[in-house]
């Protein structure tokens, strides 16, 4: 698998722990995009001079730069699914 689980590991493990693993994994590819990005407007600002400068934002549009909003759970729906995950 791509988060390096084998299927027993995966199936075994609560969905938080999946989950957090998956966000890592994610995270990792977008810290390499991010990297990419920066080098590539260093390059180009550095070929054309200071005149037509670039941000690394312009060069390279990311999923994560506009921010999204995560699903907020008050405590009677995290008490519910913690009990739902515990009868398992």
């Amino acid at each position: 698998m791509e988060l390096g689980l084998t299927e027993e590991d995966f199936f075994s493990m609560p969905p938080f722990r999946t989950y957090m693993m998956q966000l890592y994994h994610q995270r990792k590819g977008d810290r390499f995009w991010e990297k990419v990005r920066f080098l590539g407007a260093i390059s180009y600002n550095t070929a054309f001079g200071a005149k037509r400068t670039v941000r690394p934002q312009q060069l390279i549009k990311l999923s994560f730069d506009k921010p999204t909003k995560f699903p907020e759970w008050d405590r009677e729906e995290a008490k519910r699914l913690i009990k739902k995950w515990s009868k398992n």
